[in-house]
């Protein structure tokens, strides 16, 4: 349980970011629903676009993705399907900026909006400008939920494409196309295929490096784009001010999940939830009503998420699962869990 409870404090993802995967797999005519399995995930976790998703989990969906569309640079692929809505008020705060220093500039400042795995820094020298991707220096857990050996959580490559895909995405959209790179560098191993990367970002590309960054002149951050549009830049920054405020508070749905990891498989009734959130249990049901769900609905995407991180920590049986969820036994856990997921617990087990 403390594993887990580590798990669900790690870095987080917008759930509307991870959305692109879903379409992306759609585009090339493959089912998703085996690779949100894969990943942990069932399609309604994707139905608030407000939500934020475990990123070490994300990243295992990226993963997956990758594979079963048999494409490493999946990422390049995917930042295509990235909508004006995808980064709420950011987007819009972004396109309405009012030069391309302006932009990134924003993007620095808000980035945990989308992700709060790590930073980006931009550092401008001799006519060069370098947008760096710095994950997040702390101590996290690995995909089986155990203590990890490394300082810092390690983010998959297709994500870390498509982000850096969609940024020279959008800098050519707001520049007209003339945005041009100097250079791209990532410091995991050279894949087996370079040709998508050099195709794609038009400039000399580098695997193997000591960070994650794009370079390019400087002379290009500062010329007006014609998009611009001061007053809707600042309307949308407020936008993300008051979303990142939320977002550090913790949603009601936030708390009463942590509440719930917290007290299964002791007394986790809504009226004992309400009392540990210090309001009565029609404010609570009122709250989650508000956020379009209810205490059942939590309960069970509670229940599912430390379902599936003790199947695949491999520590405890499935009974002791049964029992640590809170379920009257093995039978009701395995029904509960064939209905997640559409497979037994010990299938999922072994498939995993």
């Amino acid at each position: 349980m403390l594993s887990r409870m580590r798990e669900l404090a790690a870095p987080s993802v917008l759930s509307s970011w991870t959305r692109v995967i879903i379409d992306a797999l759609e585009a090339l005519q493959i089912d998703p629903a085996p690779v949100l399995l894969e990943g942990g995930f069932a399609l309604d976790a994707f139905r608030d676009p407000n939500a934020r998703l475990n990123a070490l989990a994300t990243a295992r969906l990226w993963r997956a993705a990758a594979i079963r569309a048999g494409d490493p640079a999946f990422g390049l692929f995917a930042s295509r399907f990235v909508r004006p809505t995808t980064f709420h008020a950011l987007g819009y705060a972004v396109f309405a900026s009012a030069t391309l220093r302006d932009a990134l500039q924003r993007l620095l400042r808000y980035s945990h909006l989308v992700s709060d795995a790590g930073e980006l820094l931009l550092t401008t020298t001799r006519g060069t400008a370098r947008l760096e991707f710095v994950l997040r220096a702390e101590d996290t857990v690995n995909a089986t939920g155990a203590e990890a050996t490394a300082p810092r959580p390690v983010p998959s490559a297709q994500a870390l494409d498509a982000v850096m895909s969609l940024i020279v995405r959008t800098s050519r959209t707001m520049t007209d196309r003339s945005f041009s790179l100097l250079s791209m560098e990532q410091s995991r191993a050279e894949p087996l295929d370079t040709q998508p990367y050099e195709r794609f970002f038009r400039c000399p590309v580098r695997f193997g490096a000591t960070a994650d960054a794009l370079t390019f002149a400087a002379d290009a951050l500062d010329r007006p784009l014609a998009t611009a549009n001061a007053e809707l830049a600042r309307h949308n920054d407020d936008l993300v001010r008051r979303y990142l405020a939320d977002m550090r508070e913790g949603t009601i749905v936030d708390r009463v999940r942590r509440a719930l990891a917290e007290q299964l498989p002791g007394d986790a009734s809504p009226g004992k939830l309400a009392s540990l959130l210090a309001m009565s249990s029609r404010s609570l049901q009122r709250r989650l009503k508000e956020h379009g769900t209810s205490y059942v609905e939590v309960l069970r995407d509670t229940r599912r998420e430390l379902a599936i991180s003790h199947l695949r920590q491999q520590t405890c049986s499935i009974t002791e699962i049964a029992f640590l969820l809170g379920f009257e036994d093995a039978s009701a856990f395995a029904r509960a869990f064939r209905t997640w997921t559409g497979v037994s617990p010990s299938t999922f087990r072994a498939q995993s």
